[in-house]
Order: structure tokens, then C-alpha cells, then sequence
């Protein structure tokens, strides 16, 4: 069992503080016709993996995908500047951000597309993915070409063993998503299931979370989302309810804005701000390395 990272197999002991669910280079421009959905391998990005570094992170989960600028070559190279591990992912994000080809392939030829990213490199290179992500659905739909996607995304799980990480659009259709794995027999222990942080129920978060998948309270610091302390307070009570083993965290850095060089949060929110927060209301040392270390060591592993 080791972690796939860009520069080869890791074991599971290299890896430490983990985030889970990240984007380091990526380009949405295109659909969102701004600049500001830019994040590119330069000083403000060193600047944010130098504070990651201060706070005892090494593990990013890079979760563009086609069809987000995935850059192998560029996570690859990140990751040898400053020693981290990088995981990097296949698939496709939601409906509308699909390239055109998507609509048109059968879900048999998409699943090969996956395997062959994780098998053989992504993007004519020999760097290899090692996560299927981020799989994802639509505000309160999934349409017809994202259940072909999640049916290729399940077959090529199957396929190598990689695990699968989600996408819920605001943090919905996770009991919709969780119903597909369960009819296609899916081992939910390589399932987890993203944005679940902006599920506002409660009874939900806990149905998927008694499957057996693991769960990504993954936008710390979107306060406009929702207030990391609301945040707090849900994940707080799901621990209290016995599942520390299968929380994971993250920020989920999606735009320029939200780098410290442009006064944004940073991807060191969620150590300098977040888990100060959740120690505050009680959580223990052993509990957060849970979160950041050892529940993602379990999930990527395969």
C-alpha cells in the first residue's frame, strides 16, 4: 500500500500534515471569464508553500482535473523545489466545465482515459495521478452526463483501487452521489465525499458518514460560504458523534484573491486560524492528527 504522488510512490510514513482537497495550478478563466480563477507555479505561490511548511504541512492533494489546466509537469516540478509529496487527480469537474469530448465518449472510453492517467502519465508525461477527483455533481442535480461520469470514475476505481474524492456543488446531492456508489457495489472506504463542510443537515452528513466514506470539510476560510466558526461547531458535533476516523480538512484555494500576497486567508488558514478554532472548543492534539494526517494516509493509500 503507498501514496501515488507526482514524483512516484511514497510510503505512507512520508506523509505528514495533509490537505486534502487543493488546487495549486489551475485555469477556470475560460468559464468564469476572469483572471482571478489564475493559480500559477510562481513567487505567490512559493510565498504560500513556505508558510505551509512552517506549519508542519508536506502533503497537498491537487484536485484539478481535466479540463482545469491540470499542469503534471508544473506540480511535478513544485513538488521537487520544496520536497512535498503532491498527489495529482483524473476525471472530469461538473457539467458545465466539461470539455466537449466528454458529452460525446462512451463512459467505457472515459473510464480508459482515468486508468491511463493513473497507470501509465498524465498529459503525455510519465507523471502519474493518483487520486480520481474532483467527480462532481451539480446544484441539486446530477444531470445525465455527470452520472456517465461518475459511472467511468466508478469503474476505473474499481479498476486500479485508486481512491475517489467528490465534488458536491454547495454541498449538495451527497446522499444522491452516495446511492450511485451503493447500486455499482463501490468499497466506500475509498469514497469521500467533498464540500460536505457547506451541508447545512446534519441527519445527511452523518447518513454518509455511517456508509463507511470518509468526508471532506474542505472550504475552511469561504466565509462568505459560510463562517469557519459554524464550520467548527458542525464538525465538532460529528466528532462528538464518532468519526473522527473519517473527517479530512482543507480550504479548497480557487481564485488569486485568496493568496496572502493579494490579502487573502492562504492556504495556512487552516492551521493558523482553523485548528486553533477547533481546540478552542475542546478538540484534542490526537484528533486533529487524525484529520490531517492519518485519515488521509488511509484514504490514498492503495
Amino acid at each position: 500500500m503507498k501514496i501515488h504522488s507526482v514524483a512516484g510512490e511514497v510510503a505512507v510514513e512520508q506523509v505528514q500534515k495533509t490537505m486534502i482537497h487543493e488546487h495549486l495550478v489551475f485555469d477556470l478563466s475560460g468559464v468564469r471569464n476572469d483572471t482571478d480563477s489564475i493559480l500559477e507555479n510562481n513567487d505567490a505561490l512559493n510565498l504560500e508553500i513556505e508558510k505551509l511548511k512552517v506549519n508542519g504541512c508536506n502533503t497537498l492533494i491537487e484536485v484539478s482535473n481535466m479540463g482545469m489546466g491540470r499542469d503534471a509537469q508544473s506540480l511535478y516540478d513544485i513538488s521537487q523545489a520544496f520536497n512535498l509529496v503532491i498527489v495529482a487527480s483524473t476525471g472530469w469537474y461538473k457539467e458545465s466545465f466539461y470539455p466537449d469530448y466528454v458529452f460525446t465518449t462512451s463512459k467505457e472510453d472515459l473510464a480508459a482515459k482515468m486508468i491511463s492517467d493513473l497507470t501509465v502519465g498524465m498529459d503525455g508525461t510519465s507523471i502519474k495521478a493518483g487520486l480520481i477527483s474532483e467527480i462532481g455533481s451539480s446544484l441539486n442535480e446530477i444531470t445525465p452526463t455527470e452520472y456517465k461520469v461518475f459511472e467511468a470514475a466508478i469503474q476505473a476505481q474499481k479498476e486500479t483501487g485508486a481512491p475517489l474524492s467528490t465534488h458536491t456543488e454547495i454541498g449538495t446531492m451527497g446522499k444522491e452521489q452516495l446511492a450511485i456508489f451503493k447500486n455499482h457495489n463501490v468499497n466506500l472506504k475509498k469514497i469521500s465525499f467533498g464540500h460536505q463542510d457547506l451541508n447545512l443537515n446534519f441527519e445527511e452528513q452523518c447518513l454518509i458518514l455511517d456508509s463507511g466514506a470518509y468526508m471532506q470539510f474542505d472550504t475552511v476560510g469561504k466565509n462568505r460560504y459560510r463562517k469557519d466558526e459554524d464550520r467548527a461547531d458542525n464538525l465538532v458535533a460529528l466528532l462528538n458523534k464518532g468519526y473522527e476516523d473519517q473527517l479530512m480538512l482543507s480550504c479548497d484555494i480557487t481564485r488569486r484573491s485568496h493568496l496572502l500576497s493579494n490579502n487573502g486567508y492562504g492556504y495556512s488558514h487552516l492551521f493558523t486560524v482553523f485548528v486553533p478554532m477547533l481546540k478552542e472548543r475542546g478538540v484534542s492534539d490526537e484528533v486533529i492528527e487524525k484529520m490531517l494526517v492519518l485519515n488521509p494516509r488511509k484514504f490514498l493509500a492503495y
